[in-house]
Formats: C-alpha cells, sequence, structure tokens
C-alpha cells in the first residue's frame, strides 16, 4: 500500500500550487486553503516548515503571500517529501505497528520483507528523479 501523510500530501499539493505561479503572483494560504478544502492552520504549519527549509517563502503586507524559492524544474518531489517522515512509503502490511510507526516484530521473519524494502527503494529513486515542473508542464 503506498501511503502518504495528510502533512506529505498537502506539502505536495502547497508546492504544486505555487509552482503553478512560480515567478508569476503571491498567493495566499487563505485561497489555497479554500481552493484545497484544507484547514489554514494545517496549511500555515505545512508553509512553516517548508519555508524554514528553505523551500517556499513568504511575503508579509497587503499584496503578500507565498512564493515558491526553487525552480520546479529542479525542485524534486522526493526533496520536499524528505523534509517530513523519515519512514518507508511502501508497505504491505496494514497491521497496527505502521500506524503507530513502530518497528514490526516480525520483520526478521516474514518472507516478503526484503522484497518490499528493495521497492521502496526503487520507489525512493524514481520519486527522487521526478521535479514539480513534471506536476504542471501539461496544464
Amino acid at each position: 500500500m503506498l501511503y502518504f501523510s495528510k502533512q506529505e500530501d498537502y506539502a505536495i499539493v502547497l508546492v504544486t500550487r505555487l509552482a503553478k505561479n512560480y515567478n508569476k503572483k503571491l498567493i495566499s494560504l487563505s485561497e489555497i486553503a479554500k481552493e484545497y478544502n484544507i484547514s489554514p492552520l494545517f496549511l500555515r504549519n505545512i508553509a512553516n516548515l517548508l519555508g524554514r527549509n528553505g523551500v517556499i517563502k513568504a511575503k508579509e503586507g497587503k499584496n503578500g503571500g507565498y512564493f515558491l524559492d526553487k525552480n520546479p524544474k529542479e525542485l524534486k518531489v522526493g526533496e520536499v517529501l524528505g523534509i517530513f517522515e523519515k519512514r518507508p512509503m511502501l508497505d504491505c502490511c496494514s497491521l497496527a505497528h505502521v500506524k503507530k510507526k513502530t518497528k514490526c516484530s516480525r520483520e526478521k521473519v516474514c518472507e516478503v520483507s526484503k522484497v518490499w524494502k528493495k521497492m521502496n527503494a526503487e520507489f525512493m529513486e524514481k520519486i527522487s528523479s521526478v521535479t514539480f515542473y513534471d506536476f504542471i508542464k501539461n496544464q
């Protein structure tokens, strides 16, 4: 099962939305929150984290808003996801440990664990080559 947290998912949404307006106009978080039906406070927390990591910036004031601080042709999806939790995103197991983010007690005896780990590494390699420009180039 492929799993992204809400925070990771909304971070991708936010960065993609800002990538669409790269070098054009500033966008307010309230506009994005309304457009995607996301809690403004939750989105602000994500924006703060992305800002602390040099992905986006904000300009305060009447005509303020947020903008992407990196070129979307160079900003990789894996880079943004890496700001959040460092955990596998592909997992065949739906046991409680996955949601609790603890180590699986069956990992050493699990027949498919090594295959899933290899697939996760391949997925992370692939997602680290996808840019935010790839999301918006055909729009």
